[in-house]
């Protein structure tokens, strides 16, 4: 084993910038923009001060699940060169900092949950617990067969349905194909980074670790296994949702995706799939354009995301170095 002491004295020093990095904050904003769901379907109304506290809300629970990850898993973080450095609670001089934002973070959460209403502070907070456990012993569900997938779909499953919940769009129950099939979009792409990038990437860490997660129970063959199944039933939705509404763009941008594949580096093209959130904003987009339900604020908005996409994605394929 090695000394952790003496470990948390050879990370660097960092930035607020680099601090805030490795916090992972850009990673709680992906979550969080899939609340702004329920707005789209609702043709834009309810927005207002209130739904940006929600916003907030589920932002700063996407912080709290990341950082209170980080803080139980110091011990295993320290054996890994890589996490050691990006895990703020190896180092003495950020151990300080993670702590204020893992108590700040879920405290934010609940009081901007608290400022909407007295269900989605219900919600939140449910959901916030679930947060927790994910993580923190005696439960820590990360560690539990299938629980720890189900998590991740609670998770992005969760974000969604508050969004629904304060915009009262409840017509998602009905016979409303397009809700149906682009949730399952989310939550495959949810469960498929669950797999790879947080499990099949730290299999051998995980093992030498005594991990009893999902993928560590059944073994990389089988894992990988059911990846590629899930990876292949991801596309053909995407595909056949786009055909069944003729979002022609959206099929275009989907291509372009899985053809990716065929570009990037062999061992980055585990982020490739990373992109695919821009052609799920899309069909939102190309759906409702079609529908012509769109009024120049409708615009402006999904505008303003799909340039906001498209900037982290050139940014992500710098940082991975992709291409």
């Amino acid at each position: 084993m090695v000394d952790s002491t003496s470990l948390m004295t050879q990370t660097p020093e960092r930035s607020t910038f680099q601090l805030l990095l490795n916090l992972r904050i850009s990673n709680a904003i992906v979550p969080t923009a899939l609340i702004l769901l329920g707005l789209f379907w609702n043709n834009m109304a309810g927005f207002g001060v209130g739904y940006l506290f929600l916003i907030f809300s589920a932002f700063f629970g996407n912080v709290f699940v990341f950082v209170v990850n980080d803080y139980y898993d110091t011990d295993a973080d320290l054996e890994d060169p890589l996490k050691r450095i990006r895990n703020v609670f190896c180092s003495p001089e950020t151990k300080k900092a993670g702590m204020q934002a893992l108590y700040l973070s879920v405290l934010l959460s609940m009081l901007f949950a608290a400022l909407v209403s007295v269900n989605i502070f219900i919600i939140m907070g449910v959901i916030n617990v679930v947060y927790f456990y994910y993580s923190a012993p005696p439960i820590r569900l990360r560690d539990r067969m299938l629980w720890d997938w189900i998590f991740v779909l609670i998770w992005k499953g969760g974000i969604i349905i508050a969004g629904y919940v304060y915009l009262f769009a409840w017509k998602w129950f009905g016979n409303v194909p397009f809700i149906y099939g682009t949730l399952f979009l989310f939550l495959l792409i949810t469960l498929i980074g669950q797999i790879t990038i947080n499990q099949l990437n730290d299999f051998e860490i995980d093992k030498k670790t005594n991990k009893t997660n999902t993928v560590q129970m059944l073994g990389k063959y089988r894992a990988v296994l059911i990846y590629k199944v899930l990876f292949i039933l991801f596309f053909v939705t995407g595909v056949l949702l786009s055909i069944y509404y003729r979002l022609y763009i959206t099929l275009g941008l989907i291509g372009v995706n899985f053809a990716l594949y065929y570009f990037v580096k062999q061992e980055k093209r585990q982020y490739v799939l990373d992109y695919s959130l821009i052609w799920v904003i899309i069909l939102f987009l190309e759906r409702y354009m079609y529908l012509g339900t769109y009024n120049i604020y409708a615009q402006i908005l999904f505008g303003t995301w799909v340039v906001v996409m498209s900037g982290i994605a050139v940014i992500h394929a710098r940082r991975k170095e992709l291409l």
